[in-house]
C-alpha cells in the first residue's frame, strides 16, 4: 500500500510538473491520440496514464491517455504533426507505449474539499489594497474564485484570459486567491494584468485545493450555493466555465 501510494505521488509530481513547463515552454509537446498539442487540453483528471517520450535526436513529448475521446472544442487547439519535429517516431512510441501498457498510471487520490451543490463557506479575507471582505459583501451576487500560486506555470498563463471575463460581465465578483503575500503576489499580477480581486495570505481558500492541483476555480450563483467547480485549466475547461457562468447570468437564478 505504501509503495503504491509512493508511485501515485511520483505520478502526480511529473504531470504537474510537465503541466507547469507546458505553459511556459512553448516548445513543450503533448501527445493524446494521435494528436499534438503545446498545452494540455483537457481537463487532468481526465487522464489515466501518461509516457514519457524522447526521440534519437532529443525531441521530447508527454503522450496522454485519456478517459474519453477528445471532444471538438479541444482538437482546435491540436498542432500540424508538421510542426512537429520527429511527430512520426513520437507517434509511434507513443502508440507501442500504450499497447503495451507501459507508463504511469493516474488515478484520484483524495476527496473534494468542496462539492457542486455545498453552500460556499463562510469566509472573511483581506485583499492586495487592504480591504476587507467577506460573505456579506457577496449576497444575492454570482461570485467567482480562482485560487492560484507564483509558482504555478499554468495559473500565470490563464490569467490574461480572465481578465476578459471581469470586463464582459462586471455584474460578477470575481476574486482571485492566494496564499501568498501581497509583495509576492503583486509583480505576478501586474506583470499578467490581471485586473480580478486579489485575495492574499489566503489559507483558508488554499485549504480547499486538498491534492487536486492547482489553478482551482469555483463558480457560486446567487444563493451562495457551489454551481460549478474545474481543477486545473485548459482550453477546453476555460470554455467550459465561462459558458456556464453565462448560463447563470441568463437564468434569472434568485
Amino acid at each position: 500500500m505504501r509503495v503504491n501510494k509512493i508511485i501515485l505521488l511520483l505520478s502526480v509530481i511529473l504531470l504537474s510538473s510537465f503541466i507547469r513547463i507546458s505553459a511556459t515552454e512553448p516548445n513543450s509537446i503533448i501527445l493524446i491520440d494521435g494528436y499534438f498539442f503545446y498545452e494540455i487540453p483537457i481537463p487532468k483528471q481526465d487522464i489515466t496514464q501518461l509516457h514519457s517520450l524522447r526521440s534519437p535526436n532529443g525531441t521530447t513529448a508527454l503522450g496522454l491517455v485519456i478517459k474519453t475521446p477528445l471532444p471538438e472544442e479541444a482538437l482546435q487547439h491540436a498542432v500540424p504533426k508538421e510542426e512537429i519535429a520527429d511527430a512520426e517516431w513520437l507517434l509511434f512510441r507513443y502508440n507501442e507505449a500504450k499497447r503495451t501498457s507501459s507508463g504511469i498510471g493516474i488515478t484520484a487520490f483524495q476527496e473534494a474539499r468542496l462539492n457542486v451543490g455545498d453552500k460556499f463557506p463562510p469566509f472573511t479575507s483581506i485583499d492586495i489594497e487592504g480591504n476587507r471582505w467577506t460573505q456579506y459583501d457577496v449576497q444575492g451576487k454570482i461570485m467567482v474564485v480562482n485560487l492560484w500560486f507564483t509558482g504555478c506555470g499554468p495559473c500565470r498563463a490563464e490569467m490574461p484570459e480572465l481578465s476578459t471575463w471581469k470586463n464582459e460581465m462586471p455584474d460578477v465578483i470575481f476574486f482571485s486567491s492566494t496564499y501568498e503575500p501581497a509583495p509576492i503576489a503583486r509583480p505576478v499580477i501586474e506583470k499578467q494584468g490581471f485586473n480580478w480581486i486579489h485575495l492574499v495570505e489566503n489559507t483558508t481558500f488554499a485549504d480547499f485545493v486538498g491534492g487536486k492541483g492547482y489553478p482551482m476555480t469555483i463558480i457560486v450563483d446567487k444563493n451562495g450555493v457551489i454551481s460549478m467547480i474545474e481543477y486545473g485549466t485548459s482550453p477546453t475547461q476555460r470554455l467550459r466555465l465561462k459558458k456556464h457562468l453565462e448560463q447563470l447570468r441568463n437564468s434569472g437564478v434568485e
